[in-house]
Formats: C-alpha cells, sequence, structure tokens
C-alpha cells in the first residue's frame, strides 16, 4: 500500500510509493493470470487428449483399425504427391499457367 504522506515526504515521494504500490500490484495479478492460464492449457490438453482416446477406443469397438486408417491416409497422400511431380514433370507448362491463375486469383480477393 502506499505510505501515508508525512511531513518530510515530498509529493514526488508519495507519487513514487503509490507508483510502487501499483506496480506490484500489477505484477502480482499478472502473474497469478499467468498460472491460471498455464493450468488452463494443461486442462485442455489433457481433455483432448482423453477425447482423442475416447473416439480411438469407440473406433476400435465397432471395428475400425485407426491404425490401418492412418496408414491409408498416408499412402495416399503419398501417391498424390507422385502424381502432382508427373503431372508437373510432363505439362510443366500448364502447371506454371494454374500456378498464375491461382495467384491472380488469391491477389484479386486479398485486395478486396
Amino acid at each position: 500500500m502506499a505510505r501515508a504522506r508525512m511531513n518530510d515526504d515530498t509529493p514526488f515521494d508519495t507519487a513514487r510509493a503509490a507508483a510502487n504500490d501499483v506496480a506490484e500490484r500489477a505484477a502480482a495479478a499478472g502473474e497469478k493470470i499467468a498460472r491460471g492460464a498455464a493450468e488452463a492449457g494443461r486442462t485442455v490438453a489433457d481433455e483432448a487428449g482423453e477425447a482423442a482416446a475416447n473416439v480411438q477406443e469407440k473406433l476400435k469397438a465397432v471395428g475400425v483399425d485407426t491404425d490401418v486408417m492412418m496408414n491409408a491416409a498416408r499412402d495416399q497422400a503419398g501417391e498424390l504427391q507422385k502424381l502432382i511431380a508427373d503431372e508437373l514433370k510432363t505439362r510443366p507448362l500448364r502447371a506454371l499457367g494454374f500456378a498464375a491463375a491461382a495467384g491472380l486469383i488469391v491477389g484479386y480477393l486479398s485486395t478486396r
């Protein structure tokens, strides 16, 4: 708390004491907020992990193997990458045209 103004204190001393008090209170409030935010982050991460585990468990209960699904998705992504790479090699001007058109469209939309 700001100390009471004594006879020998100048207005600057009183103001300095009040400013220090405000700074201490602000620092304490900031620390309290930071602790709360960290705790909330941990809670959200824990809840998300539990939700993912529950979904995976339910999918396995109905006969869906999530590991197989993940591998299939990875294989399809790899096949798509190969398809795009082959298209770029066989028709580079067409790919350049598509890229230019996409750039124009994105540029036009971003200026609106």
